[in-house]
């Protein structure tokens, strides 16, 4: 086994920036991803030789164990030292990141703290659905690509291909790639980050067996292409017939030289990725030090994931720049807090090395943060004025699925919530609420593998639970605006003029993919708004008048409102609004607009009761007059499958109400159908194409937005949903 590296070693290379390397490793699930860190940690001496490939070690949890997939993003520090004698050691960042689209909130947020990433393909499936998902996440956060193709061993034991059959698979397989590069990087990149064997940022290998090349490797070694595939002849092959193939070739030489010679450092990387992943001014003092990787400069921390553990919570981020240091006191700019770092510590798969000082460039865990979330922004104490929060992570998907949950024992309930509230602390894609109804408990997803695994932490921690079977998340909205409606008081001395509009598409977008509370200072967050919605110049000047409750907006013309009246509607219009009246699931898209507030002078309890009277008799009438529709969540399903199942797939589309965007048959071997599928049919209709398709289909569901449930259906789904919730005609 080679040494395992002291974390001495691995704390001097930090200092050593432009020797860091901060990797991750992205693909479809079960390419090879994890089998590859595997391979890789038995190089730095964390794991067996003997169990690289099988042990899944970053795959720490049981269910991940389990189900042979990674859920959550792991990271890890390895000391790499080149085998030329002429090159310093390295420092290797890695974070093993999820396959599963479920799981693609972790990606993105998994995505912001690295600067490159090996993205692996399976030689035999090529580039699938979900590979270019994750291709294209990792190019809009403006992380360099190079490419490993697995499973090579499979297309000559398996598929017995000739060489020319591999060589087209390969090319095929490269050209995908570099469509996808051209079609997803900024433009400076779009020819830059092309990949080729000749250049060396394309290995080949097969993880699983623990060999891997680059075309420069298998040049200079005594073994050939024929002689890897010689061991893995019909007639001859076994164990030990390929088992030398990983000391002529070890995967981890080709995957981590690939990494250090192609992929960039931080003080490289930063120079074009802080003006991508951060709003603020460049030319500032702080923009300078973060694109500059200053060591010297403030510290500042885009912390991308928070867990929590048996005493407290641990906060992974990437030191964008200065030093963190233990007993160090920080800005929280989301929570607007100052906070103490009692620990810092480096990542070592499910330990932590707790350390005194991370310089810049690094990956941190910090501890002792107790108001700390996903997403927050770290900075000196001294520069909370000159700092701009880094801007959300854009998610792939929104929660469109729910269950509704329990405890099995009535007295375990408010043990329940409290292990829900951590949960959700870590995973912002997911969602908890309760019935104002029927004090139903649900939980919202990104699809059912995502809220069963959930489901499986919950009673991991210590609680058991039982849910109901999952169903699509539904919202409610209207077709139309609606005139000014006038309501009064019942006493008449207090009145109030309202009237509902539709938000449109551009500036609804923009509302579920931005943490508008977050933006600071308002400046930039009147530039986004400009840019990105279509709200008008005075709305957009007088923007502190919006509030945002699931998507609608709360616009007052009224300027003369004291806080207690501004307060007051916004707690009003919360309740009335978490639930619309077709079937109790939550308004979305809509503005209400405040044209006229005449108050008597009551005491604040009066005043709240007759504003809330007046609030919902005014929304409910607005409602009503701007006919109300259901909404459904839609998915954007990609399939790739044999162009001999087409017309059986065909067939299912009108019994599940799927719409077809597209039949693409340019290549021989696969064909891909886009469509739009209801989330609601979308568990029915994989168990469907699985089986027609003899398990050849692969698909993946990707959020595309709310859509109004067709006339003939809607009626049957609405009494549905009340008929679950309990709720009365």
């Amino acid at each position: 086994m080679p040494r395992r590296k002291e974390i001495s070693e691995i704390l001097n290379m930090m200092e050593k920036t432009q020797n860091i390397r901060n990797i991750g490793f992205v693909g479809h699930i079960d390419h090879g991803k994890t089998t590859l860190s595997d391979s890789l940690l038995s190089e730095a001496g964390l794991l067996s030789p003997d169990l690289a490939g099988e042990a899944r070690a970053l795959d720490y949890l049981e269910e991940e164990q389990r189900r042979g997939i990674t859920m959550k993003s792991t990271n890890i520090s390895l000391y790499y030292e080149k085998s030329l004698k002429d090159h310093d050691p390295f420092l290797i960042n890695l974070v093993d990141t999820p396959g599963h689209l479920d799981f693609s909130g972790k990606v993105t947020r998994a995505l912001r703290l690295i600067d490159g990433v090996v993205v692996v393909v399976d030689a035999v499936e090529e580039i699938i659905t979900q590979s270019e998902t994750v291709i294209k996440q990792a190019l809009q956060e403006g992380v360099k690509p190079v490419l490993y193709i697995n499973k090579v061993d499979r297309l000559i034991r398996e598929l017995k291909l000739t060489d020319e059959q591999i060589r087209k698979k390969y090319t095929r397989i490269i050209k995908d790639f570099n469509t996808l590069i051209k079609r997803y990087a900024d433009k400076p990149f779009k020819k830059e980050w092309q990949v080729s064997p000749a250049d060396g940022n394309v290995a080949f290998g097969s993880a699983l067996h623990k060999w891997g090349f680059t075309l420069n490797i298998l040049e200079n070694n005594e073994l050939k292409f024929l002689d890897i595939r010689s061991r893995y002849q019909k007639e001859t092959y076994t164990k030990e017939t390929y088992a030398d193939l990983a000391v002529y070739f070890p995967i981890h030489n080709a995957i981590l030289e690939m990494v250090v010679d192609h992929l960039p450092n931080p003080i490289e990387a930063q120079k074009y990725r802080i003006g991508k992943i951060w709003g603020g001014d460049l030319t500032s003092e702080v923009g300078k030090a973060m694109t500059n990787c200053d060591p010297n400069g403030p510290l500042i921390i885009c912390l991308s994931k928070v867990q929590a553990d048996k005493h407290n919570l641990v906060a992974t981020g990437r030191i964008f720049s200065g030093n963190c240091f233990n007993k160090e006191e920080v800005f929280l700019l989301k929570e607007n807090a100052f906070e103490t770092i009692r620990k810092t510590a480096i990542f070592m798969g499910q330990r932590r090395e707790q350390v005194e000082e991370i310089p810049v460039g690094n990956i941190v865990a910090i501890e002792g943060l107790k108001q700390v979330k996903s997403g927050e922004t770290l900075i000196n104490k001294n520069y909370i004025d000159k700092m701009v929060p880094f801007e959300n992570v854009k998610y792939v998907s929104t929660p469109v699925v729910t269950v509704s949950i329990e405890p099995e024992y009535l007295r375990d309930l408010d043990k329940m919530k409290e292990l829900i509230e951590n949960i959700l602390i870590e995973d912002p894609n997911l969602l908890f609420e309760i019935n104002e109804e029927n004090g139903e408990f649900l939980l919202s997803g990104m699809g059912p593998l995502h809220l069963e695994i959930t489901a499986n932490e919950i009673e991991k921690r210590g609680v058991e639970i039982s849910t109901s079977e999952p169903r699509a998340v539904f919202k409610e909205s209207c077709k139309y605006g609606s005139s000014t409606i006038s309501v009064e008081s019942p006493n008449h001395q207090s009145s109030l003029k309202i009237r509902l509009e539709l938000l449109n598409d551009k500036t609804s977008r923009f509302f579920q993919t931005h943490d508008f509370k977050s933006i600071k200072p308002v400046a930039r967050l009147k530039e986004l708004l400009e840019e990105f919605t279509d709200l008008t110049t005075e709305e957009i000047q007088d923007f502190w008048t919006y509030y945002d409750t699931n998507n609608v907006l709360i616009y007052n013309l009224k300027d003369d409102l004291n806080q207690f009246l501004k307060d007051t509607i916004l707690e009003i219009v919360d309740k009335i609004q978490l639930n619309g009246p077709l079937c109790g699931e939550k308004l979305t898209n809509l503005k209400v607009i405040i044209e006229e507030l005449v108050v008597n002078k009551l005491d604040e309890e009066d005043a709240f009761t007759e504003l809330s009277a007046m609030f919902y008799d005014a929304i409910k009438k607005a409602l009503n007059e701007s006919e109300l529709i259901l909404l459904e969540p839609i998915y954007h399903t990609i399939i790739q499958l044999p162009p001999d199942y087409i017309k059986n797939s065909l067939s299912l589309l009108s019994k599940y109400s799927a719409k077809i965007k597209n039949i693409n048959q340019e290549k021989d071997y696969q064909a891909i159908i886009e469509l739009l599928l209801p989330v609601r049919n979308s568990i029915k209709f994989a168990e469907d194409i699985r089986s027609i398709t003899s398990g050849k289909a692969f698909w993946q569901n990707e959020f595309y937005a709310f859509m109004e449930v067709p006339n003939h259906e809607a009626k049957r789904l609405i009494s549905d949903l009340r008929f679950i919730k309990g709720l009365s005609w």
